[in-house]
C-alpha cells in the first residue's frame, strides 16, 4: 500500500488538515528523506502542519510572482483552489477516510498508496489576472523533489504536446536520470 515511499505532489499545494493526510500512526519517513515544512505563512499553514503522513510542503512563487496572487492565496503550500488536495489525496491518501462535499456525505475513499507519505510542492497559483504554474516554478519543484529524495513524482498539470526539450520535460529527464 506504498510504506516506505514518499510520493513528491508537484501542483496547487495541499490542505494539511484533509482527513486523507491525517498521521493515523504513519510509521516516521524513510531514513533519506531529506525534505522540510517551509511557509512564510505561519498563520494559514503553520510549520507544524508536516508529520508522519505529510512528511514535507514547500512552495515556488517566484516565476508566477507573489504580487500577482488573488487575497485567498497563502505564501505557503496551503492549497487555495483545491486541485493540489485532490491529486495528492489520489495518489496517496489514507484508507477509509469519509468524504464530505458542502455537507453530503459522499462515502469512504482512499488513495492508491495509503501507505505512502506525502511531500507537497506548489508551484500553481490562484491569480488576479489567471491561474496558472510557471515553467520555472514548476521546474523548481521537480528539481526540490529530486534533491529531497522522493521515490515517486505526481504531476497532475497540463503539459507540452509538440516539444521533448521544454525545461519541464527536461527537469523529468533528469529527475529520472537521479533515479
Amino acid at each position: 500500500a506504498g510504506q516506505g515511499v514518499v510520493v513528491g505532489i508537484v501542483d496547487s499545494g495541499i490542505r494539511p488538515e484533509s482527513p486523507s493526510f491525517a498521521d493515523a500512526g504513519h510509521p516516521a519517513p524513510p531514513a533519506d528523506w531529506s525534505g522540510t515544512c517551509e511557509t512564510d505563512d505561519p498563520e494559514g499553514f503553520p510549520a507544524d502542519s508536516c508529520d508522519d503522513k505529510l512528511v514535507g510542503a514547500r512552495y515556488f512563487v517566484t516565476g508566477f510572482g507573489a504580487h500577482r496572487l488573488v487575497p485567498e492565496e497563502s505564501l505557503s503550500p496551503l492549497d487555495a483552489g483545491g486541485h493540489g488536495t485532490h491529486t495528492a489525496s489520489t495518489a496517496a491518501g489514507n484508507a477509509g477516510v469519509r468524504a464530505v462535499i458542502d455537507g453530503q456525505d459522499q462515502g469512504v475513499i482512499s488513495g492508491m498508496a495509503p501507505g505512502a507519505h506525502v511531500a507537497a510542492y506548489k508551484a500553481c497559483w490562484d491569480g488576479v489576472t489567471g491561474d496558472g504554474c510557471a515553467t520555472s516554478d514548476t521546474v523548481a519543484a521537480i528539481n526540490a523533489a529530486v534533491a529531497d529524495e522522493v521515490d515517486v513524482i505526481n504531476y497532475s498539470i497540463s503539459g507540452t504536446s509538440s516539444s521533448y526539450v521544454d525545461p519541464v520535460e527536461v527537469a523529468f529527464l533528469n529527475a529520472a536520470a537521479a533515479g
